[in-house]
């Protein structure tokens, strides 16, 4: 694909380098090929359009072939309009961490619904390494999934009652057979759907892209790259926006070491603006796309310090519903729940009360003990010989309740991941 050759030219930057650090002299290609990563790295999409038509051309004196390079110069043509159509977006904050982190730092008011991992649904192994869309009624997800063909595809599960419905592949995201997408993310009108994929419009690697549910129709528009600066020849993805709290997020890892992906946080806007010709120098606007530095997009500091008081607020939220949790389950490495609500599985949340009620009887009793074993410490000998059976026996009921909660703990992990 297209996207493909498009991100592994930069590679070429640093593969060139280290070239020229064994030569004093690169051939004519080779310095074609680091000078046009250079650009492209660097958003120069002009540049690196003038030298990738060089190269085409002294190619095509060679009559060697040209298709990676007329297909590579397609893209930065496009890369070039949507450079020049960059959005107009404040960004208040950014935090890198690694991948496996990412939904951790995740801010959402109720109302926008929730983005959880693969395995708090499913049993199946997460083949995606997607996020799961679950809508603010708790009513509907959408999530990553391989079709008939192996492809990864976004599905659809309703809730009924108690029961989700077998998932349904959303129609109009279904046509294009190479195409994997991922990250979904509805806004609450229930229409606006936001997902990423690696398309041949795209910049590089993962885009994000904007579709709408026809009604009329039962199938979703055609689907539009939302542009830069969220898109870049790296991954980029899981774009959220929670418009209660006029907040939105999306990931990317962009200038980021394996492993480590970077969270930026955004005003959104009602309506789409650009940067408009002559407001901002071509080299500012190439800052503005890669997003070089968030300060340079603080032009209203009132409405930055407003969201990142909002940003606090959703933190100090978060943190203050978790202290007031019921009691402390750990289900695995990415989730502890703190209340039954907090069960997708209504059998284990019925589990979970049998595991409240033999914690409650565990506690008890271990106080009983305790409170036998104090009186025995300053008994008279007739007196410990009537207390010793009795703590015996606690000390028994004890160790049993403690076996007792373990395999109740095992048997909710096993229904509520439902393995």
């Amino acid at each position: 694909m297209m996207t493909r050759f498009f991100a592994s030219v930069l590679l070429l930057l640093f593969s060139g380098i280290s070239i020229y650090a064994q030569r004093n002299r690169l051939s004519t290609f080779e310095q074609l090929d680091t000078s046009i990563a250079k650009a492209v790295k660097s958003y120069d999409f002009e540049e690196a359009k003038t030298l990738l038509e060089q190269k085409i051309t002294l190619l095509t004196k060679r009559r060697k072939t040209t298709e990676a390079e007329d297909s590579l110069l397609s893209v930065v043509e496009a890369a070039l309009i949507k450079l020049h159509a960059t959005e107009r977006i404040i960004f208040v904050d950014s935090i890198v961490m690694p991948k496996k982190q990412l939904l951790n730092a995740l801010r959402l008011g109720e109302e926008a619904g929730s983005v959880v991992y693969y395995s708090n649904y499913f049993s199946k192994p997460d083949t995606t390494g997607c996020t799961v869309f679950e809508n603010q009624l708790q009513t509907q997800l959408i999530f990553s999934a391989p079709n008939a063909q192996g492809v990864t595809k976004l599905f659809e599960s309703v809730r009924n009652g108690q029961e989700w419905s077998t998932p349904t592949i959303l129609h109009g995201l279904d046509d294009a057979p190479g195409e994997e997408l991922g990250y979904p993310f509805m806004l609450t009108d229930g229409q606006t759907l936001y997902f990423a994929a690696q398309r041949d419009e795209g910049l590089g690697g993962l885009d994000i892209y904007m579709t709408r549910y026809d009604a009329d129709e039962h199938s979703f528009l055609t689907p539009e790259n939302i542009g830069m600066p969220f898109n870049s020849p790296a991954n980029d993805y899981l774009y959220v926006v929670d418009e209660f709290n006029n907040l939105g997020y999306f990931a990317t890892d962009r200038g980021q070491s394996d492993g480590n992906v970077c969270l930026y946080t955004f005003i959104p806007t009602e309506t789409r603006r650009i940067y408009e010709e002559g407001t901002v120098s071509e080299e500012e606007l190439r800052n503005l796309a890669r997003i070089n530095s968030i300060r340079d997009t603080w032009t209203d500091q009132k409405a930055v310090q407003n969201a990142l008081q909002r940003v606090a607020s959703l933190k100090n939220e978060t943190e203050q519903e978790q202290g007031k949790g019921d009691f402390v389950f750990v289900i695995n490495d990415r989730n502890t729940y703190v209340r039954l609500s907090d069960f997708h599985n209504e059998k284990a949340r019925s589990e979970a009360e049998v595991w409240l009620e033999i914690t409650k009887e565990l506690e008890q009793t271990t106080a009983q003990l305790q409170s036998l074993r104090n009186q025995y410490a300053t008994a008279t000998s007739p007196n410990q010989a009537t207390l010793a059976p009795q703590i015996r026996i606690l000390e028994a009921k004890v160790e049993q309740l403690r076996s007792d909660l373990l395999k109740q703990e095992k048997l909710i992990r096993r229904t509520e991941l439902g393995k």
